[in-house]
């Protein structure tokens, strides 16, 4: 077979528009940072890597959902302590005042001590976090407490018994507070009812009636600990919830990069190995090639 000057040509051109080629891909692959960038160049880690970043998005937003949800949460475990702390103040008032030396002006003094307590405990029950109360359940553009007279204890309950939650997982859904309608709800009946009664004994005098509240007291502040144990088990578990997505996270962004990003040091040999091959190319093909007249003779 005999080699002409068009076929050294063509094999030359056919090698060198190659390693052109190659060297086009490897600059965009580096300028990019992404070695694949559409589905021709490796359908099966193309299709892979969408699927990890779209588990990274939803978990992503997990962690917001968990974010605000521990915010909130937070305050509301704040305001149940504070509620805690003066639930047991209004119990040693009325041990005090259910003692015998204690004089009926004392205890009238103690009964307004405690509808003082009372005031503060309408107060912190209705604080919010933005524009939802942290009590309200559902009904969260509503104050939960408001004072009524007709009402048990002289404190009418605006909350529904829903208690609001976050989706912190695929169908996991986690209570970030407590509706005020199970935090009033005690075995010993009504919070602001014992607490009202309690009021009352005092301002009668009523030392008896005193001594058969102290359980009732006692029961809604172990009630009131429960909703706050409980709470706070749901914090925990929301906190667990964001280090685990974290690292999580930290991995499927690694599975991906592994999947679809340029391996600088691997590109940078390729491309030096192919310009090395270009440049020899180029450098033969000058000494091999010399068209003159005497080529045609």
């Amino acid at each position: 077979m005999r080699i002409t000057q068009k076929i050294i040509f063509d094999d030359f051109m056919r090698d060198i528009n190659k390693n052109r080629s190659k060297m086009a891909g490897i600059q965009s692959d580096l300028s990019s940072g992404k070695r694949v960038r559409i589905p021709s160049q490796d359908p099966v880690s193309f299709q892979r890597s969408r699927i990890v970043e779209e588990d990274i998005r939803k978990q992503e937003q997990y962690q917001k959902n968990i974010s605000n949800g521990l915010r909130q949460g937070r305050l509301a475990q704040e305001a149940l302590d504070e509620t805690i702390d003066s639930l047991i103040d209004i119990k040693r008032i009325a041990t005090h005042g259910a003692s015998d030396t204690s004089r009926d002006k004392v205890r009238e003094s103690m009964a307004e001590e405690i509808s003082g307590i009372k005031d503060t405990m309408v107060a912190t029950l209705n604080g919010s976090y933005g524009d939802r109360y942290l009590f309200a359940g559902t009904n969260s553009d509503q104050e939960p407490m408001e004072f009524d007279d007709a009402a048990p204890g002289g404190v009418a309950n605006n909350s529904n018994d829903t208690t609001p939650r976050v989706q912190a997982g695929d169908k996991l859904f986690i209570e970030i507070s407590i509706n005020g309608v199970e935090l009033r709800d005690t075995d010993a009946g009504d919070m602001f009812e014992v607490i009202g009664n309690i009021e009352q004994a005092l301002m009668d005098d009523d030392t008896e009636s005193l001594n058969a509240m102290l359980t009732d007291i006692s029961e809604v502040i172990d009630h009131t600990s429960i909703m706050a144990s409980r709470l706070g088990n749901n914090i925990n578990r929301l906190e667990f919830m964001t280090e685990q997505y974290e690292s999580t996270n930290i991995v499927m962004e690694s599975d991906v990069s592994e999947l679809v990003d340029t391996d600088y040091a691997k590109s940078f040999s390729d491309m030096q190995r192919t310009q090395i091959a270009f440049e020899a190319a180029m450098a033969v093909h000058t000494q091999m090639i010399h068209n003159t007249l005497l080529d045609y003779l």
